[in-house]
């Protein structure tokens, strides 16, 4: 299924140079829905990359905030024994 979508990417790209190399009588239109294909892939880019920082950023918070909860909950239950046994 991949290489289908891929011959057909690269069978379209060979075809819209060749239009564009001939000089056709379209090649204005052509050159500007290139344009618009560009810019939405660097909007596509640029969202993507958006994404993946928010979710980096919450994965690493909700890690510190579970990861540490139960340390720090060992921790103070340590502390309760030492004193216990101290005073005993």
């Amino acid at each position: 299924m991949i290489t289908v979508i891929f011959l057909l990417a690269i069978g379209l790209a060979a075809w819209t140079f060749s239009t564009v190399m001939s000089n056709g009588k379209h090649q204005d239109e052509i050159t500007q829905e290139l344009g618009k294909i560009f810019e939405s892939l660097k909007l596509l880019t640029s969202s993507l990359t958006a994404l993946i920082k928010l979710l980096m950023k919450d994965s690493i918070a909700s890690a510190k905030n579970e990861d540490f909860q139960p340390i720090s909950s060992n921790v103070i239950d340590l502390l309760k024994l030492e004193k216990k046994e101290e005073a005993a």
